[in-house]
């Protein structure tokens, strides 16, 4: 039996999994769902099949939900047969999906289109901003992966895997893992490369070290607007289907075509150095170093600057335009994805107190305080790429700044993994 034989014993989810371990689930229902913005910054989540159906609905048809659609940008000499092709542009996605329910009478009929008519009103997304719908889609759970390139270190709750795609494939708190043929429950899923583990690796540092866990349920966003749908519409042809339910055509319009993962995390910051110990060696010799206590004379010592590089990780196929938030104190702070050569800089001291978010999608800094903070580089092309503009997925992260306190300053990346289709 396998070492990570502990994952077969589950269910998956309240499915029917198959005897085969590499098998997903079967006899999944769709899932998907339709997030309708709601008071204040709230969305109200409403599965897809009781939005429409009252749970004995089903999901007849759906289209677009693939590859983004995008022309090309051309240009043609006087004398040239052809076209030279000098860049690609992503263009709107349209998605339909078609959907059907049975209703006992035609009071009910009329009841259920007067309620979905009020949810669906595209005035609800239009107010002092434009807060789209979210379709859902859920992709399936149970299959079970496995790696054989796990970091561990001695006594660390953190351990790293490049092929893990941790939070692509479902991952939550609670789950479990196998590490080195041990059990572990996961307490965190920082991103697609990191868990933390409930207890601390008792083993010896080391690498490619063997992974395994059950894959969770996957979802992906696409940010809509509904552009048609439902009409409700009755004819002669239609009146057998009305006497019953309704069939009906929605069209969904995505102004941004991408499919976005669940938010990401990677993040800088100020580690004090462990303590000066002064002691001697039983002899007239005085040693040095920096650990723990061992005697009454020690200093705690603690940096004021970060400079380092981080490898993130990324498993999107489009490039994802991250957040970087970037808590204070902190002296001209600068980010550099280096395997691209994009770089973003601020000539600015963040305050103690003070914390400057740099949007790189919608291409700004902005302060808690609401001030607009100067920047320059390259905000506009600033991404964490996909392979094989980044080799082997890896977007090497370079930050810096000075003038920073341990326990205070940091910078924090987030982002969502981009798609261009599922």
């Amino acid at each position: 039996m396998p070492y990570g034989s502990f994952l077969y014993a589950t269910e998956c989810y309240g499915e029917i999994c198959s005897g085969d371990v590499w098998a997903d689930c079967i006899g999944t229902p769709e899932l998907d769902q339709i997030l309708i913005p709601g008071a204040g910054n709230t969305y109200e989540t409403w599965p897809l099949l009781t939005l429409f159906g009252v749970g004995r609905g089903s999901l007849l048809d759906y289209s677009g939900f693939g590859h983004a659609p995008l022309h090309f940008i051309t240009q043609r000499g006087p004398f040239q047969d052809g076209e030279t092709v000098l860049d690609m542009r992503y263009d709107t996605r349209v998605a339909q999906i078609v959907v059907e329910d049975t209703v006992a009478n035609r009071t009910d009929f009329w009841d259920r289109r007067a309620d979905l008519l009020d949810l669906l009103r595209p005035n609800r997304s239009f107010g002092t901003s434009v807060r789209p719908l979210i379709y859902r889609k859920w992709l399936p759970a149970g299959r079970i992966q496995r790696g054989a390139d796990m970091t561990v270190t001695t006594g660390s709750t953190t351990v790293t895997s490049h092929d893990g795609r941790f939070i692509e494939r479902g991952l939550d708190p609670g789950a479990a893992v196998a590490i080195g043929g041990t059990a572990y429950t996961i307490a965190g899923v920082p991103n697609d490369y990191t868990l933390i583990v409930d207890t601390p690796y008792p083993g010896v540092s080391a690498t490619n070290v063997d992974w395994e866990y059950r894959r969770g349920w996957g979802k992906r966003d696409l940010y809509c607007l509904l552009e048609e749908g439902p009409h409700f519409n009755e004819s002669a042809g239609d009146a057998q289907v009305h006497r019953a339910g309704y069939r009906e055509a929605l069209r969904f319009v995505a102004h941004d075509p991408f499919w976005y993962g669940q938010t990401q995390s990677e993040t800088w910051d100020i580690e004090a150095l462990d303590a000066l110990v002064f002691d001697t060696d039983g002899t007239s010799q005085v040693r040095a170093w920096f650990g723990e206590s061992r005697g009454i004379g020690y200093w705690f010592f603690g940096g004021d600057s970060v400079s380092d590089a981080i490898e993130i990780v990324y498993w999107g196929t489009i490039g994802a335009k991250p957040t970087i938030v970037i808590d204070g104190p902190a002296i001209n702070p600068s980010i550099e994805n280096t395997t691209i050569d994009a770089r973003i800089d601020l000539d600015y001291a963040i305050a103690l107190g003070e914390q400057v978010t740099i949007d790189t999608l919608a291409l700004t800094a902005i302060n808690n305080f609401g001030d607009n903070i100067p920047m320059t580089g390259d905000v506009a092309t600033f991404e964490l790429s996909p392979a094989p503009q980044a080799p082997n997925r890896v977007n090497t992260i370079y930050v810096s700044f000075s003038g920073g306190a341990t326990g205070q300053s940091a910078v924090t990346l987030n982002w969502q993994n981009r798609y261009g289709g599922i």
